[in-house]
């Protein structure tokens, strides 16, 4: 029953279309036949158009049924039946037309398909941030990890964390943004002196970049922090980054997000 259903289902607009066909024309015919009706005289006349009344209200009555039977499956079985029914029959294959690989000769080493490379999401490199290398051999001895060279002076390293008084809420790290991006958060911290958004990807090879082209001076907390159009950048992984400095121009911190952008 539920091929038949089915069947329905895949045919409806064709039965839609002979039906209503059908109905127009016995219409029509039964119009006729009332007409010959009220002209006969003789019992003979009488009798055919009788017989021809009979039929067109015969089929009158058969297409309306298809009507109805088609518009009750449609709208009352078919939602009940599984989606499984509707989907096309996986082909069995045929091993007598299934082209089979050709043997690999004996001693022979079978080469397996070259592995996709995953695409690596640009990291950045801060400084006093420790960097590891792969161990080299330099003359025999193995070469240890080297360290990117500390600004020279008083000033603090800055810290590398999103916290409390300097963070991105707005878009979430690891979520997809597109078209015009709003940045949230917070920037107020002590000796406050302005906070920079950059972006790191793609559209800027590989290197940081303003997205505003502006360092607020102004302390933000849980509010907007700026309104970037990302609409003609391409599309790919972002690492998005809040800078703060102090009022003597010294980075103070940064926060740090991956986004990825859709366009």
């Amino acid at each position: 029953m539920d091929s038949f259903y089915v069947f329905i289902f895949r045919n409806d607009v064709w039965i839609y279309i002979v039906s209503v066909m059908g109905l127009v024309w016995f219409i029509n015919e039964l119009g006729k036949s009332q007409r010959h009706l009220r002209q006969a005289v003789f019992g003979l006349e009488k009798e055919r158009g009788r017989r021809a009344r009979s039929s067109a209200i015969g089929f009158i009555l058969f297409f309306s049924l298809v009507l109805s039977v088609v518009y009750y499956v449609n709208s009352q079985v078919i939602p009940t039946l599984p989606q499984t029914l509707f989907k096309p029959a996986t082909p069995t294959p045929d091993i007598f037309t299934t082209p089979l690989s050709s043997p690999t000769p004996l001693g022979a080493v079978e080469m397996a398909p070259p592995t996709a490379t995953v695409p690596l999401v640009p990291t950045i490199t801060l400084p006093g941030q420790l960097i590891e290398a792969t161990p080299a051999l330099v003359d025999g001895t193995a070469e240890t990890a080297i360290e990117t060279p500390t600004p020279s002076g008083p000033t603090s390293t800055p810290f590398v964390a999103c916290t409390l008084d300097l963070n991105i809420s707005e878009p979430r790290g690891g979520g997809f943004v597109s078209g015009n991006v709003s940045f949230s958060g917070t920037a107020d911290f002590a000796n406050f002196g302005s906070y920079t958004l950059e972006a790191n990807g793609p559209e800027t090879s590989g290197q940081w970049a303003s997205l505003t082209g502006r360092s607020p001076d102004r302390p933000v907390r849980d509010s907007f922090l700026a309104s970037v159009n990302l609409s003609q950048w391409r599309s790919g992984p972002y690492l998005i980054r809040l800078r703060g400095t102090d009022s003597f121009g010294t980075d103070v911190g940064y926060c740090v997000i991956q986004v990825t952008l859709n366009n």
